[in-house]
């Protein structure tokens, strides 16, 4: 009797983990099917009460609008963010995960390893909002007003605690012995780095690339405190539609649309690498 009971209660079960997972896949698809049609709506659409959820006419106006308006230059806006995402990958975990062998391997008196790491956990815990004044002086000062470089370096600033973190926690699961080999060969500390550590921490290093390039490709607060006009983003250039004169909804929609299609789709990409580097870096051996 109790096992036709627990068979009974199986589909029950299954149907249940079917439903709630259904309503999580909802919860997450819905704001973006929403931005999807209200990118393709005509401006009288946004006008009208009660709000037209589902337009009549789909045209691709503000698509239009964004990409071959003189006014919009949504291309320069996207090859900026691509390259401010791009260099801040790069130069976040090329100083990061050195950072991390660093910490791992150096052998400092009185903790100063575990010190030097929780200084870097300590500041990444900064609220963004306090370091906006000083950043800007200093950009200032330095002339890197409006400029990529700017824009990389706040971001590059961001990144790099959770880099090391992540990373140290990669090079602390790799067993000593493999280092004391190759220094039995005579390799020094940057052929120990570079021909043994890296090809086993590659997995740490994908997933501190993935995770640095969605925070700098969305990235809003710092980016727009430095630039103005030529160093312009996506995500800053989506705050230029809400002007004096009202809101440009189907604009601003759309462009929020080119924001978010391109990290989808490396998101689809990249994604067993993700978890694959993050489960790795959870099991200790």
């Amino acid at each position: 009797m109790t096992t036709t009971r627990v068979h009974a209660r199986l589909p029950m079960l299954d149907a249940l983990r079917w439903a709630l997972l259904v309503v999580c896949v909802l919860i997450v698809l819905l704001p973006f099917a929403y931005l999807l049609v209200n990118s393709v709506k005509l401006e009288r659409d946004f006008q009208t009460y009660p709000p037209v959820l589902i337009p009549s006419v789909i045209m691709a106006t503000n698509y239009q609008t964004l990409f071959f308006d003189t006014n919009n230059p949504t291309f320069g806006y996207l090859v900026n963010s691509f390259v401010v995402t791009v260099a801040t990958t790069v130069i976040a975990v090329a100083t990061g995960s050195l950072a991390a062998y660093g910490l791992a391997r150096l052998k400092l008196p009185f903790h100063l390893t575990t010190l030097i790491a929780l200084v870097f956990l300590v500041v990444r815990f900064y609220p963004k909002i306090t370091t906006v004044l000083p950043y800007y002086v200093l950009m200032r000062q330095l002339k890197l007003l409006d400029t990529l470089a700017a824009i990389t370096l706040a971001h590059v600033g961001l990144a790099l605690p959770f880099v090391v973190w992540l990373v140290l926690a990669f090079v602390q699961d790799l067993p000593p012995e493999l280092e004391q080999s190759a220094m039995l060969d005579g390799c020094g500390p940057w052929a120990r780095f570079r021909f043994v550590v890296l090809p086993l921490i590659t997995p740490g290093l994908l997933t501190a690339a993935i995770l640095t390039a969605f925070l700098s490709w969305n990235e809003f607060l710092l980016a727009s405190s430095v630039s103005s006009l030529k160093a312009k983003t996506l995500p800053i250039a989506v705050a230029s539609f809400v002007t004096d004169k009202g809101l440009n909804w189907g604009a601003m929609s759309a462009m929020s649309v080119v924001i978010v299609l391109p990290m989808i789709l490396f998101a689809l990409f990249a994604q067993r690498y993700l978890v694959r580097g993050l489960t790795l870096g959870a099991v200790k051996a």
